[in-house]
């Protein structure tokens, strides 16, 4: 019997294709814990008992790589590997879009409906680039706004609140006496 995250994978495969240039899975689920990649770059060297520094090594190194993140199941989309500088290997790269945590970071369970939203709207996402008057006219409308928004605070009514004066501002002590100390 196929376990879920193959039937998931299968099911994204069929739904969602290939990416064309790499020909590689557009998204697939995997477990976080599993995944590692080749980075060039220096790294310590610590023993596992004790974390002893035993020095520094530079050149490629497999590390973990969602070593920031609790083990989860993990929703990943294939992108071209651009600006990543220290995985020069790879033309392509799985970039992760939704690890199955919760606010508190305990896991989640792995949820068809979830993947097939998440993944639809993606898909169906329109890449749309603003020019540079576009640009101009939506920053002119913010500061339209928030200037509209300042002049009604201060054009609002004044308050109901009489302002400071003389019996406002005295200070009544001692709890038999009653003396009036003047604050000015």
């Amino acid at each position: 019997m196929d376990s879920l995250e193959s039937i998931i994978n299968a099911r994204l495969l069929r739904l969602f294709g290939k990416e064309q240039l790499s020909g590689q899975q557009k998204y697939r689920i995997v477990r976080s814990e599993f995944q590692t990649e080749k980075r060039y770059g220096s790294y310590d060297i610590l023993t596992q008992e004790t974390g002893i520094w035993l020095g520094a090594k530079q050149g490629l190194v497999e590390i973990k790589k969602y070593w920031y993140m609790k083990d989860c199941w993990l929703l990943e989309r294939v992108e071209p590997n651009i600006d990543r500088k220290d995985i020069f290997h790879d033309k392509f790269t799985y970039e992760p879009l939704f690890p199955f945590l919760d606010k508190d970071d305990n896991q989640l369970p792995l949820n068809w409906k979830a993947i097939e939203f998440l993944v639809n709207r993606v898909e169906k996402a329109e890449k749309r680039f603003l020019t540079e008057e576009e640009h101009r006219l939506q920053e002119e409308k913010k500061q339209q706004e928030e200037s509209d928004k300042v002049y009604g605070l201060l054009d609002a009514p004044e308050s109901t609140k009489p302002l400071p004066s003389f019996e406002s501002s005295t200070l009544l002590t001692g709890s038999n006496k009653s003396k009036v100390i003047s604050l000015r």
